[in-house]
């Protein structure tokens, strides 16, 4: 049986490298490379990865570094394409290893080993699932990962690592003391003035080194819909869910990921964010009229966001 690899990772140059020389040793075993670009359409990312087994390249020499880089994938793209959003680059090099069932470092030869031991630690954290190795070259590599082999692919959805913090199954084989994963739970609304002071307070280092949050919230201004919340490096994402998401009794429920990350202050931090009993007491009605800095919602026709005047 054919297994088919998608090969992955944001650094265009060791990911190309890396799949023409599979592409090679796949021709004598049971094996077809797809190599992934590293700005290709969100959908078709996704649409490949669904299913199929993937390695995903990381270069060791900057890789904490893509996974908090600002920078977007595309400069010029179609409008409403997140491509060219701020931080784009940082989300999709989270996303690669959350959904891969392999995860190779490269260029780690240099790295001093305490350096080493939390990249691979994030790694864990980031893909629990997957096997991370230190590249001993392509063919090692592809040989002691079982790829061309019987080994079944686990989906993507099921490989990352927020989806076992949330699930309460998460357990990274690869640890560092400096590195960890934490849930945060909070029924209240955020007050979107707050929430934005708080985010402020997260990328400034002063709670640890976030590197990568996940999970749903609920912003009191737009309660009626609960959010989608994504964070990569000092970027953020808070889009509503659309319907049928079954998520109508929670409020806060995140997955968070980092090195040397304070626990108490970051609950701290996002507990400040959320409403206060008097204003919890106020109502819905009242929430509405509070002050809203974040991005307007981008909704179809007759659905209530619960700022009817958001435009």
């Amino acid at each position: 049986m054919t297994t088919h690899l998608a090969i992955t990772g944001v650094c265009g140059a060791e990911r190309r490298r890396y799949a023409r020389r599979s592409e090679i040793i796949g021709r004598h075993r049971p094996l077809r490379i797809v190599d992934l670009a590293s700005d290709a359409d969100p959908l078709l990312v996704h649409g490949t990865l669904h299913g199929m087994e993937s390695l995903c390249v990381v270069d060791a020499r900057h890789a904490l570094d893509d996974l908090r880089d600002v920078a977007p994938l595309r400069r010029s793209v179609p409008a409403g394409d997140a491509r060219a959003d701020v931080g784009a680059r940082a989300r999709l090099a989270a996303q690669l290893i959350e959904a891969a069932s392999a995860v190779v470092l490269v260029n780690w030869e240099r790295l001093p080993t305490p350096d080493l031991s939390v990249l691979m630690a994030v790694a864990s954290h980031l893909a629990p699932t997957a096997r991370v190795r230190l590249s001993r070259g392509v063919a090692d590599d592809l040989a002691a990962l079982g790829f061309g082999s019987t080994l079944p692919a686990s989906p993507p959805g099921e490989r990352a690592g927020w989806t076992h913090v949330l699930n309460g199954t998460h357990a990274p084989f690869l640890t560092d003391r400096r590195v960890s994963s934490m849930r945060y739970e909070q029924l209240r609304p955020l007050h979107p003035e707050r929430l934005v002071r708080a985010l402020e307070i997260l990328d400034s280092g002063a709670c640890g080194i976030l590197l990568r949050s996940v999970g749903v919230c609920r912003v009191a201004t737009r309660a009626t819909l609960p959010a989608r919340w994504e964070q990569a490096g000092s970027a953020m994402w808070i889009d509503p869910l659309e319907a049928g998401h079954g998520l109508d009794d929670v409020g806060q429920d995140l997955a968070l990921t980092g090195v040397d990350l304070d626990r108490g202050l970051i609950r701290r931090t996002l507990d400040d964010a959320v409403l206060d009993d008097s204003e919890l007491a106020a109502g819905p009605d009242a929430w509405r009229d509070l002050p809203d800095p974040l991005p307007a919602w981008n909704l179809a026709v007759g659905v209530d966001d619960g700022r009817a005047d958001a435009g």
